[in-house]
């Protein structure tokens, strides 16, 4: 089996592919040229590292990339600077997200795709709502933090322009305010959000949401009960 990630030089991207690793899962990273490429991932014949800007790929290059893979996800984030929140580009998540599922469509590949998503993103397919106060915070958030708007952009995508008729297998996964953890812990997942993300949002750590994302991907039955779905994951407490 081989799988790619996008975004594996962020923090949680770096930690899906130790996960799929310890799984014997061959995997390929995209990585931009000037991110720190850990040791271990250089050390390691069962990774193949591929460098560039992903925003600068074009379909054909997609292809060529998942082709070959059974897994793909996507870890892309935009940095945590005035630059990576208001610089370009704005949409790095959706337009990852359309070029991939266009290349998996063209050759006609069904593996199983994963977006990290957020607990920011409200699936009112599912039947979620916002309360008002969330709602306003929200509306504001889409226009003031181009981050926000491209993860619901992206989150968009699979819900309904995919949706549950589609070839491509997909689920997106949604963590609560991610923190680092030294090792996993007990972790609960759920099709809807128990908690406010913005008035009393709870916690994930990476590693859970790593944990969660290569299980998702090794264990068919696992899968099965999340396909086309948008589970949101926390820490247990």
């Amino acid at each position: 089996m081989k799988a790619i990630v996008f975004g594996a030089s962020g923090a949680t991207g770096k930690l899906v592919v130790q996960q799929l690793v310890k799984r014997s899962v061959l995997v390929r990273i995209v990585m931009r040229a000037s991110a720190i490429i850990p040791s271990q991932f250089l050390d390691d014949k069962r990774i193949e590292i591929v460098t560039g800007n992903i925003n600068d790929f074009d379909v054909q290059k997609i292809k060529d990339l998942v082709k070959d893979c059974n897994f793909v996800i996507c870890c892309l984030g935009h940095n945590i600077s005035l630059k990576g929140i208001y610089g370009s580009p704005h949409k790095l998540v959706y337009n990852t997200v359309a070029k991939v599922i266009e290349s998996l469509q063209v050759h006609k590949m069904k593996p199983k795709f994963i977006l990290m998503s957020t607990t920011a993103y409200t699936n009112k397919k599912s039947g979620e709502s916002n309360t008002f106060g969330e709602k306003l915070l929200f509306f504001l958030l889409k226009y003031l933090l181009p981050p926000h708007k491209d993860n619901v952009l992206a989150a968009d995508y699979l819900v309904y322009k995919l949706g549950s008729q589609s070839n491509i297998n997909w689920v997106a996964v949604r963590p609560d305010s991610l923190f680092d953890e030294e090792s996993e812990s007990c972790y609960e997942i759920h099709n809807y959000k128990l908690r406010s993300p913005i008035f009393n949002a709870g916690k994930t750590s990476r590693l859970n949401v790593s944990h969660f994302m290569a299980e998702l991907l090794t264990n068919d039955n696992l899968w099965r009960e999340w396909e086309y779905k948008t589970p949101v994951i926390y820490n247990k407490e």
